[in-house]
């Protein structure tokens, strides 16, 4: 656990930095810069090229993470693991492409009416996915060395950075829209330069062919679970981006631009989860490698409760500041309140279930995984073709709170039926308990309005009372053995530094 503790709190920090860069970017800038609809078209843009990037793996990097320890061998280069993994995401890749071509009449036919601009944009989406998805790649491969910081800080901070960056020059006026399009794709494939460049730092940029060994046996499994996880893996970005899409063409970009804008805000929610799956995944499946279900309890058990105490903490500091947040923003956006709390919902819901996920996917029941997503595809579009014409861009996200908690649910339940593990205590229920009466209390403190530096300090004193609150009651009541470490550990460095 030393391991995961460790890159957890560095992965944390590079992307909560991002976060605070995101926040001026997309929270603050962008929607004073851009049109709704503009906001709207990058969302869309970005959402199905992560479906298309999932896609053209071909379901090979959720087979590393399950497969790598019978490749790992420095001396023989990983037996072509990084060479097997780049030419299979080259064959997906074009079979992406070119079913982009194929489906252009479609879409036209589909988005045309409510959605003109991202017909306009279309073909972007094909440098936009391969930087996508060989980021991934390089990324996956890092994080199976044990280097799951690298790729949480290009892609958190740096790339965030880029983007901010594109937004000034457009905002200077030094470029169009159009333009601006090229630049800001830009910030997608420099993180991947640097990636790749990383890789080669660290001396493991392997592609000799002749290195390449994968015993018969094996390539059968890698071809079974890659095939399966392909299916979870699609599925699972299709529930988390099939919102946008279908928002899209039944109230149009202007809706998706303040949807975009509010499920940011909720994603910061789920930051600290992002950065335990790239550390815990790797040494779960290890540990499936060696039959050592102890560690696995432990991993799941800590994950659960360390996840739902980041989480919740996130979730009312969020939830608390929505007001003064509204008065930020341009007018029209305010429609996004109870988006964010739907969908930060959802977030804390997935945290609070910890690894499951990664267990279930590393183990011999992987296939269950994907009998689960593809029956909640179903499950979700028709959720959403309800909900969205009855409740707008609300309908959107409370499907999301639907598909999150079904799948969750039925994951939990089948790794408990399974594996006999079960990782809540009396310990879970009491931290909802404490953020429930922190929200209460806070929204008993009115808000005050003003320029935004008065808007600025009621933020930062109302956080710093919920988090000072929050982490207070942990510690006191020790419902957290590794965040009272933690602190700890925290106070003797203050303590040492003002001494």
């Amino acid at each position: 656990m030393g391991i995961i503790k460790r890159q957890t709190i560095q992965s944390s920090i590079y992307a909560y930095a991002g976060v605070g860069v995101g926040f001026l970017t997309q929270g603050l800038f962008f929607p004073h810069l851009f049109s709704k609809e503009q906001i709207g078209l990058l969302s869309l843009l970005i959402s199905v090229s992560l479906i298309l990037a999932q896609a053209s793996n071909l379901g090979l990097n959720s087979a590393g993470g399950r497969f790598f320890p019978f490749f790992r061998d420095t001396d023989r280069q990983h037996n072509g693991y990084l060479l097997i993994a780049t030419m299979t995401t080259l064959a997906g890749s074009s079979l992406s492409i070119l079913a982009l071509w194929l489906a252009r009449p479609w879409v036209v036919g589909l988005y045309q009416a409510q959605s003109a601009l991202f017909v306009d944009y279309y073909y972007v989406l094909i440098p936009l996915m391969v930087f996508t998805v060989f980021f991934a790649v390089f990324d996956t491969y890092a994080r199976l060395l044990y280097d799951p910081v690298t790729g949480t800080l290009l892609q958190q901070l740096v790339q965030r950075i880029l983007i901010l960056l594109t937004g000034v020059v457009y905002w200077l006026g030094w470029v169009t829209f159009p333009q601006f399009v090229g630049l800001w794709l830009l910030a997608f494939l420099l993180p991947l330069v640097l990636m790749v460049y990383s890789v080669a730092q660290d001396k493991s940029l392997f592609f000799n062919r002749r290195f390449i060994s994968v015993s018969p046996e094996l390539r059968r499994n890698i071809f079974r679970y890659s095939a399966l996880t392909l299916t979870t893996a699609l599925s699972t970005q299709i529930i988390w981006t099939i919102d946008k899409a279908m928002l899209s063409t039944s109230k149009g970009l202007d809706d998706t631009g303040v949807y975009s804008t509010a499920s940011y805000f909720a994603s910061v929610i789920a930051l600290p989860a992002t950065a335990l799956y790239k550390v815990s995944g790797t040494l779960i499946a290890e540990s499936w490698k060696a039959n050592d279900m102890n560690n696995i309890m432990t991993i799941y058990r800590k994950s659960c409760l360390n996840q739902l105490i980041a989480g919740c903490l996130v979730f009312v500091g969020v939830a608390a500041n929505l007001p003064t947040v509204f008065a930020i923003l341009p007018a029209g956006y305010e429609s996004g309140y109870y988006v964010i709390l739907w969908l930060g919902l959802s977030k804390l819901i997935d945290m609070a279930t910890g690894v499951n996920g990664v267990i279930l996917s590393t183990s011999r029941y992987y296939a269950y995984d994907s009998v689960f997503f593809v029956l909640l595809i179903f499950v979700t579009i028709l959720a959403n073709k309800l909900l969205i014409p009855l409740y707008g861009m609300n309908g959107a996200a409370i499907g999301a709170v639907l598909a999150t908690f079904l799948y969750n649910f039925a994951r939990t339940v089948l790794v408990g039926l399974k594996f006999g593990l079960q990782p809540f205590t009396w310990r879970n229920a009491a931290v909802l308990v404490l953020a429930a009466l922190i929200w209460f209390v806070a929204e008993l403190v009115p808000h005050h309005a003003g320029s935004w530096w008065i808007l600025g300090i009621d933020v930062a004193l109302r956080s710093a009372a919920i988090g000072g609150l929050f982490l207070g009651g942990i510690y006191v009541f020790n419902l957290s053995p590794d965040a009272t470490e933690l602190l700890n550990g925290g106070w003797s460095r203050i303590k040492k530094i003002v001494s």
